[in-house]
Formats: C-alpha cells, sequence, structure tokens
C-alpha cells in the first residue's frame, strides 16, 4: 500500500490519497515513512495530521477522526509454505506452531489471545521480513492482508507461498486517518465523499489492476 522504490514513496495507498487530496485542492507538505508501531504513537501525541494505511480500532478514536469511507476492504488471512500442506480451519490448528506477526498491528482479540497462550509467536517490523521468514522455514505461518500479500510474493520472488483464502483472521477496512488534535471532523468527511466519488470512476479500477491481483 505505501512503499519506497528508487527514493520514491509510491504504492496504492499513497498514488490514492495523493490523488483524492488533490480533488480536495489539498497540497501534502511532505510525506514520511515510519516503523508502524512508531507512526501511531505519533499519531496519538498529535505530530503528524494523517496516517495511512490504518485498520479500525476503537482505542485509536480517542486521538483520530476516521473517515466513513474506507481507502480499500480486504480480507486479512494466514499463508503457509505450499510444500508443509498446513490448513486453517479453526484456532486449534495454530496449537503449537510458530506465527508470523507485525509489531503494532491491529490482529483480532481472539486471535493474538490463542497464539499468545498456543503457539509460538515471532513478531518482526514489517510483512516483507515475516514473508522471507515464512520462504526460509523459520515460521510456519504468516498472518497479512491479501493485497499486500500478494504483492510481496511478486516482489521478493517467492512461489512457494499459498494464501489460505477460506477462512479469513478477519476482513477489514485500511484508512486515510486525521489527527483529532490538527484537522477537523469536516476535512475527514469531505475527504471521505471524495474518496466514495472517485471510487465510482474508471481511473480508480485502474489503479486497483496496477497494484492487486485478488483473484
Amino acid at each position: 500500500y505505501q512503499m519506497v522504490e528508487h527514493n520514491k514513496l509510491t504504492g496504492f495507498g499513497t498514488e490514492l490519497v495523493k490523488t483524492v487530496l488533490e480533488r480536495m485542492d489539498v497540497k501534502i507538505r511532505s510525506l514520511h515513512v515510519y516503523p508502524w508501531k512508531r507512526a501511531i504513537a505519533m499519531m496519538e501525541k498529535g505530530q503528524p495530521d494523517a496516517l495511512f494505511s490504518a485498520n479500525y480500532t476503537k482505542e485509536r478514536e480517542n486521538f483520530v477522526w476516521y473517515p466513513e469511507e474506507p481507502l480499500i476492504q480486504s480480507p486479512w488471512i494466514l499463508w503457509v509454505r505450499e510444500e508443509d500442506r498446513l490448513k486453517f480451519d479453526s484456532l486449534e490448528d495454530l496449537r503449537e506452531k510458530r506465527i508470523g506477526v507485525v509489531r503494532g498491528y491491529s490482529y483480532t482479540s481472539e486471535f493474538l489471545d490463542f497464539i499468545q497462550k498456543f503457539a509460538e509467536i515471532d513478531e518482526v517490523t514489517d510483512d516483507a521480513t515475516n514473508f522471507r521468514k515464512l520462504n526460509a522455514g523459520r515460521v510456519d505461518y504468516v498472518a497479512a492482508e491479501l493485497g499486500n500479500g500478494y504483492w510481496l510474493l511478486k516482489k521478493l520472488k517467492l512461489k512457494k507461498i499459498i494464501p489460505l483464502r477460506d477462512k479469513p483472521i478477519k476482513s477489514d477496512g485500511l484508512y486515510l486517518i486525521f489527527s483529532k488534535s490538527r484537522i477537523s471532523k469536516e476535512t475527514a468527511e469531505q475527504f471521505s465523499a471524495e474518496l466514495k466519488k472517485f471510487k465510482q470512476e474508471e481511473a480508480y479500477q485502474i489503479l486497483c489492476k496496477k497494484y492487486f491481483r485478488l483473484q
């Protein structure tokens, strides 16, 4: 959704946010990339104006505005090595397994509670590290969002990892969230309305196809 290539910040989320803000006549002064847990902590302190791409949590509503419209809606699933033939029909399948997660991500409490009690958690700072570990056999499962997972498999040229799509951990929207201490609620509502309109246009579909393979 956001990545640095050739010293330039790009990705689906980056292009989408830029496009919608331009349509609102809002100029972006600067864009910065931080580890996710640090970025959330900065938002809580009211340092940046906005942050993307964030899942919804009730706790974050204490310090940010959520637009009604998400940037995109997509399931979070488990990924495995094809050769291991691992399944995920219920949380019991994760018992005593090594699970790769990203520090600061908002998984469901049910999922986190189970793996904290009955599995071995391998916590890292980004999804790419998790997929490399999975490919090397250092974890058994990786929890990651569907579209981002497909993109990373392509980028990292990993061909033996497959998604377990039948049983998502959750389905959630990804949002551009706005600091309550710096940005008005009306701005968040305007962004939501403009985003909703843009999604009806062909340009949005072209942007989705540029980055995702969701079939």
